[in-house]
């Protein structure tokens, strides 16, 4: 099969068999075309490919399948799935015979941290860490030097989410002794500031993102820089210096890319926390309806915006601002409306649709009472 031409379910459906040397480009060009192409879009195709080497007993590549199946599901955000398919592909590794295949090896370990980073993702520290003291015992130098790096970084990450700070700092000191360009220093900088902010030591945290700063503006590296000025923001509003907070953040703002829901979800929250702690409401409410019209024009999960909304739900009926819960007020309403027209079963979104509203309704009870 010709590696550049794009392969569609049909192309495979009519044929009867494969010689090796067919299955081998069939391999290369699902490997390399998964995003030129579209393969992750069309899970219904990939799941044939895993049945042609099934079929024809290739475990290696139908491991490779499998995992790139969890990662189609990890680009819709569906988790469980994630974790599902790449711990299939973990298993099939596991159980080929020739376990002194370097190749394998490698796979094996890259399937491992991807699991391990699904875990903290959704916030299964433990699970985590177990994945992570697994995969552990298969780390050696002979593995590639991006791959001893990813593990390092992605283990560095889930200790600090799980609260394990001296590992955590061992960890990613072993990751500088792996890096071998500014990018992958500068995410271990990142790192490292997280860690120096999550034990109390601010002005190690600062230098630590000033280094990665560094490193990211030589790369010009936009979606790493955004990040790095989010970090500085937090850690000066955690130090209750507000006015630097929001100096930092506004910097964020000015480069990050609103198409990634990832970082619209954290940036935002950052920014309304730094302007909810200055009482400005009509701001955050104002960002907050930024962030609602980036989820429709980007298809965000509706889920994304709860946290954002818990946060200036919160501090509006605190302060009693009655300006703002009415303007508070008629977005959430707004949103039900919306969620009830695209008629999409989320229980769990709507309830608390319904829970803050009923958070604000206070607030106008006694002007209702008086006109009675």
């Amino acid at each position: 099969m010709e590696k550049s031409r794009k392969i569609f379910l049909e192309d495979l459906e009519e044929k009867d068999s494969f010689n090796n040397d067919e299955l081998k480009s069939l391999h290369e060009n699902i490997a390399n075309g998964l995003d030129k192409h579209g393969y992750y879009n069309d899970r219904e195709l990939l799941f044939k490919v895993k049945d042609i080497f099934i079929e024809h007993k290739m475990m290696f590549e139908t491991a490779h399948i499998t995992k790139e199946i969890g990662i189609s599901y990890y680009k819709e955000g569906n988790m469980p799935k994630t974790i599902r398919y790449i711990e299939n592909a973990a298993y099939i590794l596991q159980n080929i015979s020739d376990d002194s295949d370097i190749r394998i090896k490698e796979a094996l370990v890259n399937y491992l941290i991807s699991i391990g980073v699904a875990y903290f993702e959704i916030l299964s520290y433990q699970s985590s860490i177990n994945t992570f003291k697994k995969c552990s015992k298969l780390i050696d130098n002979k593995l590639p030097r991006n791959v001893l790096w990813r593990y390092y970084h992605e283990y560095t990450i889930a200790c600090i989410y799980a609260k394990d700070y001296d590992n955590a700092k061992k960890l990613a000191d072993k990751a500088l002794e792996y890096a071998d360009d500014n990018i992958k220093k500068g995410r271990i900088y990142n790192e490292l500031g997280r860690y120096y902010w999550k034990v109390k030591r601010s002005i190690d945290s600062r230098r630590a993102y000033d280094k990665a700063l560094k490193l990211f503006k030589a790369e010009n590296d936009n979606d790493r820089l955004a990040l790095i000025y989010n970090n500085i923001a937090m850690l000066y509003y955690t130090t209750k210096k507000n006015e630097q907070a929001s100096e930092w953040i506004e910097k964020c703002f000015e480069i990050f890319d609103r198409g990634n829901a990832k970082q619209c979800v954290m940036f935002f929250d950052t920014y309304i926390r730094i302007i909810l702690r200055k009482h400005d409401f009509g701001e955050a409410v104002d960002k907050l309806l930024e962030f609602i019209k980036l989820s429709d024009n980007y298809s965000f999960n509706k889920r994304y915006i709860l946290d954002a909304l818990d946060l200036v739900v919160d501090r509006i009926s605190k302060f009693k601002n009655e300006e703002y819960g009415i303007k508070l007020k008629n977005i959430l309403i707004h949103l039900i409306k919306q969620n009830d027209d695209e008629d999409i079963e989320d229980n769990y979104y709507s309830e608390k649709l319904y829970s803050y509203l009923g958070r604000l309704r206070y607030l106008f009870y006694k002007k209702r009472k008086r006109r009675n």
